[in-house]
């Protein structure tokens, strides 16, 4: 049985760091929904007569384009498990980590054989994701940063509420998260639903 790991966070928290070498460190398939999809998104928006790079403020993007990406990650992510490959998954899925049902749904959805399924939800300090974020200088960073005090309320502690996943914290402060500790421990608890 593989397992399939969603990293989630903040931005700013590393979570993508993160997935990618935990990604590594298993010999999984990393699967970055930006890059899976983020081509064809813009040019969506652009060809609809809407600014290319912008997703948080568009109704048009999360209404119409996101939904279609999600669909599209968790397809190659199934056909990644059903040749037996363990999955990381990095996405913020930040629109849909309060629906109970939603990575179920999505994985059955996407054809997914049994699974052991984990989210890894990225924790750091509020001062250092601050940092990050100012450091980077990302434009869809901006409007974060103008409005920190909102930013931090909504998204400084990522609350997941999907059901049939275990959730595990890894804290990406200034020294990092120790991935073979990481990998270790889902070793063991895919071990244990064998």
């Amino acid at each position: 049985m593989s397992f399939a790991v969603a990293v989630v966070g903040p931005a700013g928290s590393g979570k993508s760091t993160v997935a990618r070498e935990l990604a590594r460190g298993a010999s999984a398939v990393y699967l970055d929904k930006d890059t899976l999809a983020g081509p064809l998104v813009e040019a969506a928006l652009a060809a609809s007569g809407h600014e290319s790079t912008d997703r948080e403020s568009s109704d048009f993007y999360r209404t119409r384009l996101m939904p279609s990406e999600y669909t599209a990650l968790f397809a190659v992510a199934g056909d990644n498990l059903r040749l037996g490959h363990d999955i990381v998954l990095d996405a913020p899925f930040a629109a849909y980590l309060d629906r109970p049902d939603f990575f179920l749904r999505s994985t059955a959805e996407g054809g997914w054989p049994a699974s052991c399924l984990f989210v890894l939800r990225i924790l750091a300090p509020e001062a250092v994701i601050k940092t990050r974020l100012v450091t980077r200088g990302l434009a869809r960073d901006v409007a974060k940063l103008g409005d920190w005090d909102a930013f931090w309320a909504r998204w400084g502690k990522t609350l997941v509420a999907w059901e049939g996943v275990r959730v595990l914290d890894a804290v990406n402060d200034d020294t990092g998260v120790d991935i073979d500790a990481l990998l270790k421990q889902i070793r063991e608890e895919e071990g244990e639903s064998r």
